[in-house]
């Protein structure tokens, strides 16, 4: 009967060391919600906009726009643009964009902190959806070695969104005309690397 009250006035003080509030990121206990806030804040801080959140915000946008208008029809789609978003468009340089790979080359120059290019210079360059166009129909000298030394290490199964943000993260010299490429290809999910080299091989 003693060893049964002891563990009863046991009890209460088990359940109030139990966490109220819980991490959904990490599943990391607090009993106070401002540390939760702040633990939040500091381990899991919001991602900074990508070139796909920039693509989805302009999705039926057409171009040539200026930057002005860029930021202007991101503005209007109030649901699915964040004010990060708007201030990174607002931050491009100053020119007009002929198509949404200049706006995403533009994006990637100032995340590089490289100087971007002036109006003059861009003017006088081939659109990027051209470029990429021509280039693929020389790719395939380079759809079998390439596009695999382009995706060691990713993991299958994986979409045509996914294969692509992988190979831009690589350091290889050919991930552009690579990248143009796989643009070209299904939009769906494959399930290895041969598969995906079947479907490169089909374009012509």
């Amino acid at each position: 009967m003693m060893i049964l009250l002891v563990m009863r006035s046991k009890i209460p003080n088990v359940v109030a060391q139990l966490p109220q509030f819980t991490c959904p990121f990490c599943g990391k206990g607090f009993n106070q919600k401002s540390r939760l806030q702040r633990h939040t804040e500091t381990a899991h801080p919001p991602s900074a906009p990508s070139a796909a959140d920039l693509q989805r915000a302009l999705k039926g946008i057409r171009y040539p726009k200026t930057k002005e208008e860029l930021s202007q029809f991101a503005a209007q789609r109030t649901s699915a643009t964040s004010p990060d978003l708007l201030n990174l468009i607002n931050s491009l340089p100053k020119r007009s964009y002929r198509d949404s790979a200049e706006v995403v080359i533009a994006l990637g120059e100032l995340k590089s902190g490289k100087r971007p290019r002036n109006a003059v210079r861009v003017a006088s360059l081939e659109t990027p959806s051209k470029k990429g166009g021509k280039s693929a129909l020389k790719s395939r000298k380079i759809s079998a070695s390439g596009i695999a030394k382009a995706l060691k290490g990713i993991n299958f199964p994986n979409s045509k969104r996914g294969i692509i943000r992988h190979v831009r993260k690589q350091h290889d010299s050919k991930k552009e005309k690579i990248i143009s490429v796989l643009r070209r290809i299904s939009d769906k999910k494959y399930e290895n690397i041969v598969q995906l080299e079947k479907e490169v091989g089909k374009i012509k």
